[in-house]
């Protein structure tokens, strides 16, 4: 059971990344996409205290499969900053639940895994439990949330990521993974200062913060990235579907972390207290948990 630990401590660290992140946009950045590039340029810098021995060029065809896979990585994040920007983060937690039915889809209809009829009930109630999650009161009317369809593209390219890297667990270390995704990331995410607008608000972000903010957002990052690497190893132990059926535990994390800061300190983060809304937060809750018991057991 020592993967499981591994995955609830991944999910406790992306859960502070989580609340972080939705602090700081709007706040201290206003590009929501330079918060991917200061996320990637800062991740690179954990790379040297990675133990050289893991740091390998892979054989054959396994570089392109990293890249692949980082490719994936890179591009997820894409759709979730832009749902984070406009969405609670609680609402972003639990659509995340929607990863392992596209894991399932995935591995069946790529790699042959079965799908048994447990596993179909847990999908369904899964993907009920992130419809009821993105729905958001609107004049008394609860609405579809337009974060739903961009997380759903979000959990669609990790899925697909989670894939390449249980492919890949077989034949390379999880550490070595995680050295060539990091790099990869890095490299791809520096294409997007072709784009003039994207290196004016990065130059505008930098100069309009100051040092002690940088820190912080190091020190976050180094949360983010230990989550990730406990992640894949979790991953080269046990198949991706089961890994992110425990998404329900980070909710329940950024739920925690998001009330006690919003307590603290209001203006930095705001969470809905209507009864109706932390009801359908509740029932979200509970309907993605049952589908998360099924896919375990």
């Amino acid at each position: 059971m020592f993967w499981i630990l591994l995955v609830l401590a991944a999910h406790f660290a992306w859960a502070v990344e989580n609340v972080y992140t939705k602090i700081v946009i709007g706040s201290k950045i206003k590009n929501p996409y330079i918060f991917l590039i200061l996320l990637s340029v800062l991740s690179v810098l954990l790379l040297p205290f990675i133990d050289i021995k893991y740091i390998s060029l892979p054989s054959d065809n396994t570089i392109w499969w990293l890249l692949l896979a980082s490719l994936f990585y890179t591009i997820s994040g894409i759709p979730y900053i832009k749902a984070m920007e406009i969405e609670e983060v609680t609402r972003i937690n639990i659509l995340w639940n929607s990863i392992p039915v596209f894991s399932l889809i995935l591995g069946w209809t790529i790699i042959g895994d079965k799908i048994s009829i447990i596993e179909f009930v847990a999908m369904v109630f899964l993907l009920v439990g992130a419809v009821v999650a993105s729905l958001k009161k609107n004049n008394s009317i609860f609405k579809v949330s337009a974060a739903f369809w961009l997380m759903l593209l979000s959990c669609v390219l990790y899925a697909t990521y989670a894939l390449i890297i249980r492919y890949l667990s077989q034949s390379i270390s999880f550490q070595t993974t995680f050295f060539w995704i990091i790099l990869f990331d890095f490299i791809l995410i520096l294409t997007t200062f072709f784009f003039k607008k994207i290196r004016k608000d990065f130059i505008q972000t930098v100069r309009s913060n100051n040092f002690s903010f940088f820190i912080l957002f190091f020190l976050v990052v180094i949360i983010g990235n230990v989550g990730l690497a406990l992640n894949q190893w979790a991953l080269s132990l046990k198949p991706g579907a089961l890994v992110y059926a425990f998404e329900g535990f980070q909710v329940l994390f950024v739920f925690c972390l998001a009330i006690i800061v919003s307590k603290i300190s209001p203006n930095l983060i705001e969470e809905s207290t209507d009864r109706k809304d932390l009801f359908v937060k509740l029932l979200a809750f509970l309907i993605v948990m049952v589908g998360m018991i099924l896919l375990i057991f």
